[in-house]
């Protein structure tokens, strides 16, 4: 019976580990609603996720609403280029993509390939800059190196991200209410213990 009740428990490490998820998904839903914010608050939910993976996360909201307030400024502008660069790409496949030429065709395809780059790259994109302090364009030449030279696990970090999304909107709706929170864990797993120690971004 003492068991049950021991916090190192499998079953409430688990149970706890569900309510950090939801916890930090709630927050990162909450800083996210201007929607011109979702780069710091997305920072934030990196930042809070690494230090959990790494034993270090402190109270989980003052840590998160700290990190969003100071990268705010920096994060904010990362978002900005990433939703200018999503919409140009998905705008080029669209027309390229209705159109009948064969030439247009072709290039319907490159635009899906730099658009699956460019996805590759978003996704360690904020991971980076929760981590690293460093300019906006450095951080983005330094995530398009990692997600190429550590594609394979990069690949299934987006894979991982697409697929909690589609079964909590199409199977198992509330998946989503864990879903940012257990995004970012699966990531910061993969950050802490494979990327980052190739780099010594351990702190």
């Amino acid at each position: 019976m003492a068991k049950l009740f021991d916090m190192n428990n499998p079953v409430w490490r688990f149970m706890g580990k569900i309510a950090d998820m939801f916890l930090l998904t709630l927050a990162w839903f909450v800083c996210s609603v201007p929607i011109i914010t979702i780069g710091a608050s997305t920072t934030a939910l990196y930042y809070v996720s690494l230090k959990m993976e790494e034993g270090k996360e402190g109270y989980l909201f003052q840590t998160f609403w700290e990190t969003f307030k100071k990268y705010i400024k920096q994060s904010t502008g990362i978002w900005l280029i990433v939703l200018a660069v999503g919409a140009f790409l998905c705008g080029d496949f669209y027309i390229c993509y209705q159109t009948d030429f064969p030439a247009a065709k072709m290039m319907s395809w490159i635009f899906l390939v730099f658009g699956v780059v460019y996805l590759l790259v978003v996704t360690v994109l904020f991971p980076l800059a929760a981590r690293l302090d460093t300019g906006i364009g450095k951080m983005f030449f330094m995530a398009f190196m990692i997600s190429l030279k550590n594609f394979a696990w990069v690949l299934f970090m987006l894979v991982s991200t697409l697929c909690i999304v589609a079964v909590g909107i199409y199977v198992m709706w509330p998946l989503l209410l864990i879903s940012v929170g257990a995004i970012a864990w699966i990531h910061s797993k993969i950050l802490v213990k494979i990327i980052f120690p190739k780099y010594n971004w351990t702190e």
